[in-house]
């Protein structure tokens, strides 16, 4: 089942293929499966992640970018998303019945119909029309089971420090993937940073910060909705398929 990537970008490359059960550590599952239980059951939340992307580009160079995002969640069906980095800065307002993607750069916006909440919003644009956003994987319902279902060997690490914090340090891993992930050593258990390594031929890496959590914002409706700049241009975007 595939998800979004950071830039959420998919971090998990699932293929709904199961993998062989070598090492399951059942800390690890229980820490992942902690921190999801504590973030599905907040009303509103919002955050500020710095990604890193290490990829080849059109002159087949590795080449690391950054972005920059600013997330604000209110659910089950208000969103909004500001990105801004080496690739452009753009938006993302999705009021419950609409989603609206703008670039600031190019003054131009297109907006969609969406479902009826933000995970099957989220879904839906991204299969449709390769949207993309900030580390959505960890924010599903199915996060751990998704990581079950694709890695043969989970393990937890131990408490390592990321940036003067306390942090559960998890790496899963396949013989073409490696995914890591810091949980907040704390009463939130929230995610601090993940990192994933495609190997082979073709390598990628993706990695992940996490700052400025706020686990009770006040977030009226009228962040969520999206209002034209001057001379913006309203566009319209194809399909993928």
């Amino acid at each position: 089942m595939t998800r979004i990537l950071i830039c959420f970008l998919s971090i998990l490359p699932f293929t709904g293929v199961s993998q062989t059960t070598d090492n399951i550590d059942p800390v690890a599952i229980s820490l992942i499966d902690k921190m999801g239980e504590v973030i599905g059951g907040m009303e509103a939340i919002s955050f500020h992640l710095r990604s890193v992307n290490d990829d080849r580009n059109q002159l087949g160079l590795m080449e690391r970018t950054f972005t920059a995002h600013e997330v604000y969640f209110r659910g089950p069906d208000r969103m909004a998303v500001y990105n801004s980095g080496d690739k452009g800065s753009t938006g993302y307002w999705y009021n419950g019945e609409y989603i609206t993607w703008y670039s600031f750069d190019e003054n131009n916006y297109v907006t969609l119909p969406a479902p009826e909440s933000i995970i099957k919003t989220i879904d839906s644009v991204n299969s449709k029309f390769g949207m993309e956003f900030p580390a959505a994987d960890l924010f599903y319902p199915s996060f751990g089971d998704d990581l079950l279902e694709y890695f043969g060997n989970v393990t937890y690490m131990g408490i390592k420090n990321v940036e003067g914090v306390a942090c559960h340090h998890i790496i899963a891993e396949t013989k073409t993937d490696n995914f890591q992930i810091w949980i907040e050593n704390g009463a939130f258990y929230l995610p601090k940073k993940f990192l994933f390594i495609k190997k082979g031929d073709s390598p990628s890496v993706v990695e992940g910060t996490f700052e400025n959590w706020d686990t009770n914002p006040q977030l009226p409706d009228e962040i969520f909705e999206f209002n034209p700049p001057a001379n913006a241009d309203l566009i319209s975007i194809m399909p993928k398929n």
